[in-house]
């Protein structure tokens, strides 16, 4: 079976991606990953892609083959983000400040995280107090996954900073059970789009202890920010943009839980927490 990206693989063409995917996942047949197509690449493509892979190569025997892109640029950027380390695939492993490459993840890495902040962080201006928020909500959000997701593997995550856009895009997947799976006991919700709509407010968490901040304070946050935190399970994908909120129904289920942020880069502005007392202009 022949899996051919899109041209554009990004997030804007989650439904289409995420499809393909399912179809690789349910197959039993040799299969052949192909970007010879892509001209453009985006972090959820990567960490979707390198998910995928990774739980098709669980059946034992079955060949997987992939096809490289033939856009030199986004063949470079698959070393760049670590992609090609990953799977120990031919080819130079290049390392930039504007990337946070590829990883798979099955507990908490601190150095890994400090790697993400100090991206962010480098290319905005953050006080100590949204730093410290930043790190305590992507550890919360990590440790969801690996204490409640189900995931046998984890989750797969990278970052990359665009210089022309000025701005940061940052993927984490996992393969558990979603978001509704997880809340649908406790909180009496029924659908994947209700499930994640309730995952970014105060509280809510599928533990006992108090917990449930991680993806609140991203959302706030990205508020401010003007960015976009999208959360996609199940077939359920939303779109958190300030105030507004996009929800669409997608055509195949992901089984699992995506949380892609695309943050807005740049030094003009000064982010601080508003009970800091020592944040300066």
């Amino acid at each position: 079976m022949l899996i051919t990206f899109p041209k554009e693989s990004t997030i804007i063409r989650a439904d289409e991606i995420i499809r393909l995917c399912g179809n690789a996942l349910r197959t039993k047949q040799p299969l052949t990953f192909s970007l010879k197509e892509t001209i453009f690449i985006d972090p959820f493509a990567v960490s979707v892609l390198a998910g995928v892979i990774k739980q098709c190569k669980k059946t034992r025997n079955r060949k997987i083959l992939y096809n490289p892109p033939e856009n030199a640029e986004v063949d470079k950027y698959l070393s760049q983000i670590g992609f090609k380390a990953f799977f120990k695939i031919n080819g130079p492993d290049i390392h930039r400040d504007t990337t946070v490459q590829l990883r798979q993840l099955n507990a908490i890495d601190p150095i890994y995280i400090e790697n993400l902040i100090i991206l962010i962080d480098s290319k905005m201006r953050l006080s100590e107090g949204i730093k410290d928020s930043f790190k305590m909500s992507l550890n919360e959000v990590l440790t969801n996954v690996f204490d409640h997701s189900k995931s046998a593997d984890g989750c797969f995550l990278c970052a990359q900073y665009y210089p022309s856009s000025k701005l940061i895009r940052l993927c984490i997947i996992d393969f558990g059970v979603g978001i509704l799976t997880t809340l649908k006991t406790k909180y009496g919700i029924w659908t994947d789009i209700d499930a994640i709509k309730l995952s970014v407010k105060e509280g809510i968490t599928s533990r006992p202890q108090s917990a449930g901040f991680g993806l609140f304070h991203i959302r706030n946050f990205l508020k401010v920010n003007e960015g976009t935190l999208t959360l996609i399970s199940g077939k359920g994908k939303v779109d958190f943009r300030g105030n507004k909120i996009a929800t669409h129904r997608l055509s195949s289920v992901f089984k699992g839980t995506i949380v892609n942020l695309l943050i807005k880069a740049n030094k003009r502005s000064f982010y601080f927490l508003s009970d800091e007392k020592d944040y300066i202009f």
